[in-house]
């Protein structure tokens, strides 16, 4: 999930809570005001009723006169001292017979209930004050108060995604340079101009850094060709000279077998300068030439050519070609793909007996072998010099074909299964 849309959704949870919550509290706010406005035109009221008892006013006359729902009775004496406030929600009619009727509304109303004694006679005081228009108009002003902050919220919320692209453009632009970029591209990193000091400070951070990288990778690169190429003159002079001196009778059995020793090791070095230099030139992308190769016909000139070191080793070769596949490749890349795969079958198989089965399929080609050895490790099937100890081998022959498939574009996967490697490889 990107930054901007999880700060986005963190925000808008915030802003929703905070706007319930001040809603809530608005609403509240504005019951409690009413409330308190209700309970002091009561107690005017009270008052006016208490004046009137002390001037002789007859308690009937209390409701024509003040306008409110007003109940005066005498009671013997006095036992309440204090208002007592009471809000209740009722209908405006109790009859039956009127209650479906439309006017049969349901009405809230606040009541004020206290005692007096004036001129020795206790009244008991019921003062009732309809609060359903009140409670109407409060509604009516949390209705406004939510549809504001409402709106508010998805118009800041718009807003901040909008101002949040725009302060971000520069750390976007960032990445997608970033992306982009190679080591082996000899392109200098332009970034998108900006006034905040952070993305500025990044900006140069990453230029100064990849500016390095390059350089070093270019010197490091340098360096590889330079070695691998100066390396391949002394080494087959050596390899030339150890030749005639192998065909020379004046030694020992021991000196002939050291001199035999330094051939192979040299020989050795020599196919490791080679694909080495391979590889430089595989990464460096310098097989550019392409044609339309059929990859059966080429499959099985490969066979053609191995199949002195097939019959020696008494391999079984079980060809599956369910499709004619054409694809427009580097023609010496893929012989050396197909080369390493199948040199790998043969030098792995069984000593007599083995068998390979090679399979064209309408998107994939797979080269199984039957093998003594164990299962490769997955996590370094490819990585240069990872050697099995029993094969003895340069560790390069799967890294080339790593490099190779990668090249190409496609996908190589490996398994193992009953003694049997299989690399399966995805055009």
């Amino acid at each position: 999930m990107k930054l901007l849309t999880k700060t986005n959704i963190y925000s808008s949870i915030t802003t929703i809570l905070l706007f319930t919550a001040g809603i809530f509290i608005i609403y509240e706010i504005i019951l409690s005001k009413l409330d308190k406005e209700a309970d002091r035109r009561l107690l005017v009221i009270k008052t006016k009723i208490i004046n009137g008892l002390n001037e002789g006013i007859s308690p009937n006359e209390f409701m024509s006169n003040i306008g409110q729902k007003i109940y005066v009775r005498k009671i013997k004496q006095q036992t309440l001292f204090t208002n007592q406030f009471i809000e209740y929600t009722g209908r405006e009619f109790e009859d039956d017979a009127v209650s479906d009727d439309e006017e049969n509304r349901r009405l809230t109303q606040r009541e004020l209930l206290f005692q007096t004694t004036v001129k020795n006679q206790a009244y008991e005081v019921t003062v009732c004050m309809s609060l359903t228009e009140s409670k109407k108009i409060g509604k009516y002003i949390a209705g406004v108060v939510l549809i504001f902050l409402v709106l508010s919220f998805f118009i800041l919320f718009f807003l901040n995604r909008y101002i949040s692209d725009f302060l971000w453009s520069p750390f976007n632009d960032t990445l997608s340079k970033i992306k982009t970029w190679s080591i082996k591209k000899q392109d200098k990193l332009v970034f998108k101009d900006t006034d905040t000091e952070e993305f500025h400070l990044l900006n140069d951070t990453l230029r100064d850094l990849t500016n390095q990288i390059q350089s070093d990778y270019q010197n490091l690169k340098e360096f590889t060709e330079n070695v691998s190429h100066e390396a391949q003159t002394p080494l087959s002079i050596i390899s030339t000279k150890l030749e005639l001196l192998l065909q020379d009778n004046n030694y020992n059995e021991k000196q002939y077998k050291q001199l035999q020793q330094i051939y192979h090791a040299t020989q050795r070095m020599h196919k490791l300068n080679e694909g080495l230099i391979l590889l430089t030139r595989i990464e460096n992308k310098q097989f550019v030439e392409t044609e339309e190769i059929n990859i059966n016909q080429a499959i099985n000139e490969k066979i053609e050519i191995l199949e002195d070191f097939i019959e020696a080793k008494q391999i079984t070769i079980h060809k599956e070609f369910k499709k004619q596949m054409i694809k427009e490749l580097n023609q010496n890349l893929l012989s050396i793909l197909l080369n390493n795969l199948f040199i790998n079958a043969i030098k792995y198989n069984y000593d007599e007996g083995g068998r390979i089965t090679v399979v064209v399929d309408e998107d994939f080609i797979s080269i199984e072998n039957t093998s003594p050895s164990e299962k490769i490790d997955r996590q370094f099937i490819y990585d240069r010099f990872n050697k099995n100890s029993i094969s003895g081998s340069l560790g390069l022959g799967l890294s080339l074909i790593k490099r190779i498939t990668d090249f190409f574009n496609w996908h190589i996967s490996y398994s193992y299964k009953d003694h049997t490697h299989k690399f399966k490889i995805y055009l």
